[in-house]
């Protein structure tokens, strides 16, 4: 039979839970005998936890380092900051509003809880499989004690192999032996996986106060985003989290992945290179252990409600009192969030108040921070240079972020020279304007890519995974996991968007499979 894994009473914590009995059974070689009841998968490692008498949405989460003086002080490191320029348009104007937060050598962090959806249907077999389950390795590797993590494989059915554990030296045992159980075959069933990771979310006992889920799949299930957003509303979880999406191959389904990523500001990774699968894992891993706070209300009020776009479209009127909002469920170090939004005011206008308000809770103390800028617009006034450069530089971004959406919905309906054609008007406008910065330069050299995944052939084939991807990575400022163009060495390019602590996880990655070749895990 082999060594043997099983679990009774594990309530370490009587005074602050009532105690919950644990049925499991790990054996090497077998699938991991566990409840898939999803009322009881209120079944979740304790942490070590403080309960506050705050009744403060959030504060009544369970969660290690709750209530403790804060490492990363929100008042000293995020900066809001508002900059504006005219448009060629006569009485019309850029604003940019950047959030920027500082960087952070962490050496202690806040726990994380993941919740990883592994497709094991028949076209994940083989090679795929075997990188999948590396990858997942790995991962055991980057977590700490104070993580949980809980493993769910699907194919037509879906099926849970672990409960929400801490990644502790005894239960990455268990961990390992679930992984090593995982077998390609059946169809894809994205929606009813998804359900079963929103249930372990809604019904854990203790909660951390960083939360996401991981869905990796190569195929298609046709109506899935829409059953998931369902589950979402009727599942309505309170505390924070994201979903990241992890297409494989040309079989996935872009649309459907990046949508069920948008639902709560996640993100999708295309990867057309089986063998990168582990580095976007890093990545996206990175960047949960680099959330310093989270839920991140965003309001933005005119006097005169000259507003006349938002870019993006997670932006809400609100018609009462004509103010914009959003919302992000969490905010890391290290990285600056730039929002693009444009006013028409006109000429004859002596001036006009934008204000911006922003408040956020600290992972660590759970205490909210609330900032105010604002930015008086006057319509004849010219910026300088500098100005002029870095909002126009994010005014072009976004401009290109629509630009691949809309090549994506012409192509879509065959209209491909017409994806083009727009393409092209924008570069030449890019082009006249002489910028000389990284990140112009990239979003010029992804629209030149855009003109070849515009192509029929190549867009039927990857070209629609890669501009979907793309319309993501630059309008919500998304780092791109590997190389976009990863087969082509002479047309790599830099991922600008992630902080030092994403870079470090991937070069830390690279360094060990260079020593390592084959067998690194």
């Amino acid at each position: 039979m082999g060594n043997q894994c099983t679990s009774g009473d594990n309530d370490q914590y009587p005074n602050t839970t009532r105690a919950i009995i644990i049925n499991e059974q790990f054996i090497e070689g077998e699938r991991p005998g566990i409840s898939q009841d999803h009322s009881k998968f209120n079944d979740d490692d304790a942490i070590d936890v403080v309960i506050t008498n705050d009744t403060n949405y959030g504060r009544k989460s369970l969660s290690q380092n709750y209530m403790k003086q804060a490492r990363y002080i929100l008042q000293e490191n995020i900066q809001l900051k508002l900059y504006y320029c005219g448009l060629p348009i006569q009485g019309s104007q850029a604003m940019l509003l950047s959030i920027q937060t500082k960087d952070y050598a962490a050496t202690t962090r806040q726990g994380i809880d993941l919740i990883c959806l592994i497709d094991h249907s028949g076209s994940m077999s083989g090679e795929k499989m075997n990188l999948v389950k590396k990858s997942l390795k790995h991962l055991l590797n980057l977590l700490q004690p104070i993580d949980r993590l809980c493993l769910i494989e699907f194919d037509d059915q879906n099926y849970r192999l672990t409960r929400l554990m801490r990644v502790s030296d005894e239960n990455k045992y268990k961990f390992l032996i679930a992984i090593e159980t995982i077998q390609a075959n059946g169809s894809t069933d994205i929606g009813n996986a998804m359900k079963m990771a929103l249930s372990v979310l809604k019904h854990r006992k203790f909660k951390n106060p960083i939360a996401s889920i991981f869905l990796l799949s190569d195929g298609e299930d046709e109506g899935a985003a829409g059953r998931v957003w369902n589950d979402i509303q009727s599942k309505n979880i309170r505390e924070p989290y994201t979903i990241n999406t992890f297409g494989f191959g040309r079989d996935c389904c872009p649309k459907i992945m990046s949508e069920i990523a948008h639902f709560k500001e996640g993100q999708f990774y295309y990867i057309s290179e089986i063998s990168k699968i582990d580095e976007c894992f890093v990545e996206a891993l990175g960047g949960q252990a680099s959330v310093i706070a989270y839920n991140t209300h965003i309001t933005v009020s005119c006097k005169k409600n000259s507003i006349k776009k938002v870019y993006g479209d997670k932006w809400v009127f609100n018609s009462q009192d004509s103010t914009f909002s959003i919302y992000q469920p969490q905010l890391l170090f290290g990285i600056r969030k730039d929002f693009v939004i444009e006013t028409g005011v006109p000429l004859g206008l002596m001036d006009e108040m934008v204000t911006v308000r922003m408040h956020t809770d600290s992972v660590e103390t759970g205490e909210q921070f609330i900032i105010e800028q604002f930015v008086n617009i006057i319509p004849n006034l010219m910026a300088d240079q500098i100005v002029f450069q870095e909002v126009m530089t994010h005014y072009y971004r976004v401009q290109a972020a629509e630009a691949f959406r809309n090549s994506l919905n012409l192509c879509y309906n065959m209209q491909y020279q017409q994806a083009q054609q727009s393409i092209v008007v924008l570069q030449q406008q890019i082009y006249q304007m002489n910028f000389n910065n990284p990140l112009m330069s990239l979003v010029y050299l992804d629209l030149q890519s855009a003109l070849r995944y515009c192509d029929q052939t190549y867009f039927n084939q990857e070209g629609r995974h890669y501009l979907t991807q793309l319309y993501m990575i630059h309008m919500y400022q998304q780092p791109r996991g590997i190389e976009i163009v990863s087969n082509d060495p002479k047309n790599q390019v830099q991922c600008v968007y992630q902080n030092q602590l994403q870079k470090q996880y991937i070069l830390q990655l690279r360094q060990i499979k260079m020593n390592n070749p084959g067998q690194f895990y």
